[in-house]
């Protein structure tokens, strides 16, 4: 059986009894990182609640790497019969899959009818939607901004704009790292600077620390702040990106209702032919 757990994004504590008591049973630990595996056992054991001499049952356990530079060689060099065994996967911090490694090996136990189990656990994205306190319908995870400035602001101006086109209100959120917290604020701003912005670093650690304003407000707070740790941004956009038709824009046009179907189709996704019979419906009624 393959068992994917979650690990502490921070705090200890947070470790659960089920991940745990699949750790002591397995044989095989697939890591992300082998060396923060080993170091995360060898804290877990110091700690008084855990127990005692828990990193000796892993003295005769197998650790092998396995991360987003290799996972695709490993699954097609390794035999079938190395799943016979107890095995779990570690990433090194928080939800397997999320962002990390995992997808692809819950997709080879599909495909190779190998039983499998993925644990609950910390996750940041859903401690940080918890923690800002958003009223809303739900929220869109965009996982990390990208490097470039030029690809970044696009990628924000389509969740943006989206957001302005669909009738629940929604939130984004992002992973960011220290190095580019600031300048993502900063294209943030471009794009929507009275955009609502949650920004959270170091959740559940000693450090932990957030800031909440608009996203004017915190890309002028975060520059005289330690801004070391790692990020997750909730945004509650306040309106479309400049330049860009939204819903309402289309429908007070003075077109054709085909053409109309055409643009909101292209912003939606959605079927050209069901929008146009169903403004055709409403124009009737």
């Amino acid at each position: 059986m393959i068992t994917l757990l979650p690990t502490p994004i921070g705090n200890l504590y947070d470790v659960s009894l089920r991940m745990l008591d699949a750790l002591a049973r397995s044989e095989i630990v697939l890591c992300e990182d082998t060396r923060i595996t080993k170091k995360l056992i060898s804290l877990l054991s110091k700690n008084p609640i855990i127990v005692q001499n828990f990193s000796q049952i892993f003295e005769e356990k197998k650790f092998f790497p396995f991360h987003s530079h290799n996972q695709e060689e490993f699954l097609e060099n390794v035999e079938k019969d190395f799943f016979q065994q107890n095995v779990v996967f570690l990433s090194d911090a928080g939800m397997p899959c999320v962002n990390d490694p995992g997808a692809l090996l819950v997709r080879y136990a599909q495909e190779n009818q190998i039983p499998y189990d993925v644990l609950p656990g910390s996750n940041a994205c859903i401690l940080a939607y918890c923690l800002s306190g958003v009223i809303d319908d739900g929220f869109i995870f965009g996982g990390f901004l990208p490097h470039k400035q030029q690809t970044r602001r696009k990628v924000l101006e389509s969740f943006f704009n989206y957001c302005a086109n669909v009738e629940k209100k929604l939130s984004l959120i992002f992973y960011e790292s220290p190095h580019r917290i600031l300048e993502s604020l900063l294209d943030i701003c471009v794009v929507d600077e009275e955009c609502e912005v949650f920004a959270v670093k170091e959740m559940s650690k000693l450090n932990q620390k957030y800031f909440k304003g608009s996203a004017r407000e915190v890309a002028r707070i975060l520059p005289n702040q330690n801004i070391q740790g790692e990020w997750v941004l909730v945004l509650n956009p306040i309106k479309p990106p400049q330049g860009v038709l939204n819903l309402s824009d289309i429908t007070s046009l003075s077109l054709p209702p085909k053409i109309k179907a055409k643009l909101i189709a292209k912003i939606t996704n959605e079927d050209t032919k069901k929008i146009y019979q169903d403004m055709v419906r409403e124009g009737k009624e």
